[in-house]
């Protein structure tokens, strides 16, 4: 764990696990619970860190699993307001030094008092200029996040976007692969029912659906057999030059 000074060296190892973790998470939800881990490791006092990502008026709490964080998170998804919510819908940070003294938020902060939480802090999170969420810290104690907690906080609100993105990137780069493998393979069968029926493009894909559908199979698979069976091997997948 850190000390209070030592925000730039918290934010350099950060960047430094980063790599790592977005190198070997499939997804974006692993990569923020990688950094979320890392989070609750480094910064001062080892706060219960969250996030918690809102897509079409619905959110999710990535937390770490086996303890009581996720429960806490939680509460305000369920609920549809507090520190969370505000930082979503405000678009900016929101610190509350001390629960007991809080009265917004309806039974909210009763409720994170019964957790034993005592002051909370959560930032937005960005991709693309759009707030996807929020990342969240709890602590047990009031007055919780001091100026340079509340800083380190804010860069590593910057690594968990940048993992989400990265990670929502990679994810669209092997949907277009797959996507477009699925295409060259179509387009090898196509070729294969024109040559043989001596029909147009049109006709030949029109074979291919009703196939599809009497067999229940996808286009891609339908399109795939033809192919194995007139070459005697796998179709070979599409070339990609990433260079």
């Amino acid at each position: 764990m850190v000390g209070d000074g030592d925000i730039p060296d918290l934010f350099a190892e950060a960047v430094r696990e980063l790599s790592a973790v977005v190198t070997s998470s499939g997804s974006a939800r692993a990569a923020i619970g990688e950094v979320v881990l890392l989070a609750s490791r480094l910064l001062p006092g080892r706060p219960m860190a969250a996030v918690t990502l809102h897509h079409e008026g619905t959110a999710e709490t990535i937390a770490p699993a086996g303890g009581r964080t996720a429960a806490v998170d939680a509460v305000q998804c369920d609920a549809g307001m507090g520190p969370c919510w505000d930082a979503i819908r405000g678009e900016r940070p929101v610190w509350v030094p001390d629960v007991a003294g809080e009265h917004r938020w309806g039974d909210y902060p009763a409720r994170m008092l019964a957790h034993g939480v005592r002051s909370i802090y959560s930032r937005p999170m960005w991709s693309n200029e759009t707030v996807i969420g929020a990342f969240n810290l709890y602590s047990t104690r009031s007055h919780g996040f001091d100026i340079s907690t509340r800083q380190a906080a804010g860069y590593l609100t910057v690594v968990l976007s940048a993992a989400f993105e990265r990670a929502r990137q990679a994810a669209l780069t092997s949907q277009l692969r797959q996507a477009l493998a699925s295409r060259s393979v179509i387009d090898q069968a196509l070729g294969i029912v024109m040559g043989r029926r001596g029909c147009d493009r049109d006709a030949a894909f029109d074979v291919l659906r009703q196939a599809s559908q009497r067999r229940n199979i996808k286009l891609a698979e339908v399109a795939a057999q033809i192919v194995r069976t007139v070459t005697g091997a796998a179709p070979p997948p599409p070339h990609f030059d990433v260079s």
